[in-house]
């Protein structure tokens, strides 16, 4: 799926947007009763399939406020609820974290607090594409190549290692690596500055690379769909395959905040959901708000839609596709 870039949008445009997104929490239905707790989060605590709630009695949540949060924000509900906090998000006004079960209705009703979601998994989807997709084609039928475009692969790594992702030309004796960034949200997310040597212990995160952007190196039967293009891995996923929501967001909001520094114009997510996400779904939810934000400020995204369902067809950024 592609979602378009807004950047074109006239000035009017956005204001509408704007008005769409201001106090979203009022009409939202992912909170049907109206209490600021996403339903599916007392079906995760309460589910028997997956274990959302850990051993301690806590559950990973997103906390959505009506203002751009603060230090004094994640201060307050450290020691107003026993809060453990992972991540600030500025980009959609919310803080990721965990608490304990018995205390998410004292966390709803915090100043400023409009909105607890339940911080939901994503793992790997259509990991087993075929070339019968015909993606393989696209750059032999258009001509074009990614000179000059950076993609940020938003998944389990990259292995920058692999003859058809090392490099542009093949060539070993030039310096001209594909993969110019790297980012680890799950085991190193404290290197902000894109300098992590990238990896990928799934080879879900590479195969998406190499659809995209892959050389076809060393028999060239099958090139990316953009040979030339450079790469910015972005590892939001473990090498088993999944991650958790906050993990994701804080990949997608690096993406946003290097998106000058490495020339990001385009974001690949091939992530589904499972479990309770799915059965409440709502353009909302805290990911859904950050894909728009990307797109916002001017990164197209291509996401993974309908891949993976159980009762129907979700897309992960609403409105935008």
């Amino acid at each position: 799926v592609l979602v378009s870039d807004v950047s074109s949008q006239s000035p009017a445009q956005l204001d509408s947007q704007s008005q769409i997104d201001e106090n979203w929490w009022d009409n939202t239905s992912m909170d049907k009763n109206k209490d600021g707790i996403q339903d599916n989060l007392w079906l995760a605590v309460d589910s028997k399939k997956y274990d959302w709630v850990d051993e301690h009695g806590r559950i990973g949540v997103i906390v959505d406020f009506d203002h751009t949060p603060t230090s004094y924000d994640a201060k307050m509900l450290s020691v107003r609820v026993d809060f453990v906090h992972f991540h600030t998000y500025h980009l959609i006004d919310s803080i990721a974290g965990s608490v304990l079960v018995e205390d998410i209705v004292n966390l709803s009703k915090l100043p400023g607090v409009v909105m607890v979601e339940l911080d939901g998994i994503l793992q790997v989807s259509n990991s087993d594409v075929k070339d019968v997709h015909g993606v393989w084609g696209i750059y032999e039928e258009t001509g074009y190549d990614g000179t000059g475009s950076v993609v940020a692969i938003i998944d389990t790594g990259i292995d920058d290692e692999h003859v058809g992702l090392d490099d542009l030309d093949d060539d070993n004796s030039t310096d001209d690596p594909k993969v110019i960034a790297f980012f680890d949200a799950i085991n190193n997310a404290s290197v902000t500055d894109g300098s992590t040597e990238p990896y990928d212990g799934n080879g879900h995160g590479s195969h998406c690379a190499g659809t995209t952007a892959g050389t076809g190196a060393p028999t060239y039967e099958h090139t990316g769909m953009a040979p030339q293009a450079q790469l910015v891995g972005v590892k939001v996923l473990s090498d088993s395959g999944s991650g958790s929501f906050a993990q994701v967001m804080l990949g997608m909001e690096w993406t946003v905040e290097k998106r000058h520094e490495f020339n990001i114009r385009v974001a690949s997510m091939s992530l589904g959901g499972f479990g309770a996400i799915e059965w409440t779904s709502d353009e909302e939810e805290s990911v859904n708000r950050m894909a728009n934000e990307m797109v916002r400020n001017g990164i197209a995204l291509f996401i993974a839609a309908g891949t993976v369902s159980y009762t129907h067809l979700t897309l992960p950024t609403s409105d935008l596709v």
